[in-house]
């Protein structure tokens, strides 16, 4: 069994639909008999100035600071680790509500993120903004967000991006997004199950 932390990082506005993709997670990983397990570990708080106005050739974005947004979710498995001496915790996703980005150290420009992941000290940090996925129609927002995370989670077990209808095939645009189904297709699903840490315990009769 693996076990991956997930927080919520923002403002409130998103905060429902965290706990929808959330929840959906959990199910969908029980359902296809993966051993991943996502832990709940509460809301991070960014600090103020984390959150900056950046222009783009779109217009002006908010967008948080990469280091901080990093700095933050690392620094929450420490604490984890710490306090109940658990060393298996490795993996800690957060669910951000704007992109993030990262300033330039040579030129005044900011790269920005829809989802990441950074590996610090043997602990692996992923991210994905919700912002980009928004829609009015409540459903399409979550099964977009959903899609999202078994994307980046996909990424961190060793999946490669995919030809077939599959999350792990990375759309151009948002509407073709929409018309991908939410799951791993059969290969990325064998694939995953083939990895010996997550496969479930087996369930003897009593």
């Amino acid at each position: 069994m693996d076990r991956i932390a997930f927080a919520y990082m923002g403002g409130e506005e998103f905060s429902d639909v965290f706990f929808e993709v959330y929840d959906r997670v959990r199910r969908y990983f029980r359902d296809v008999g993966l051993a991943i397990v996502p832990i709940y570990v509460g809301r991070i708080p960014l600090p103020p100035g984390t959150l900056a106005r950046v222009e783009t050739s779109e217009g002006y974005v908010k967008m948080y600071s990469f280091e901080a947004v990093v700095e933050a979710l690392y620094g929450k498995l420490v604490e984890m680790k710490e306090s109940v001496h658990d060393e298996s915790l490795t993996k800690i996703f957060g669910l951000t509500t704007y992109p993030v980005g990262s300033r330039d150290p040579h030129l005044d420009f900011y790269k920005k993120y829809l989802g990441l992941q950074v590996t610090v000290a043997n602990y692996h940090v992923m991210v994905l903004s919700m912002k980009p996925f928004q829609s009015e129609n409540r459903f399409l927002f979550v099964e977009r967000v959903f899609k999202g995370v078994l994307h980046e989670i996909g990424h961190l077990y060793g999946l490669d991006h995919c030809r077939n209808r599959c999350v792990m095939n990375p759309p151009s645009d948002v509407q073709e997004w929409d018309s991908r189904p939410p799951t791993y297709c059969n290969s990325c699903l064998k694939k995953l199950r083939d990895r010996e840490e997550l496969k479930p315990m087996p369930r003897f009769p009593l």
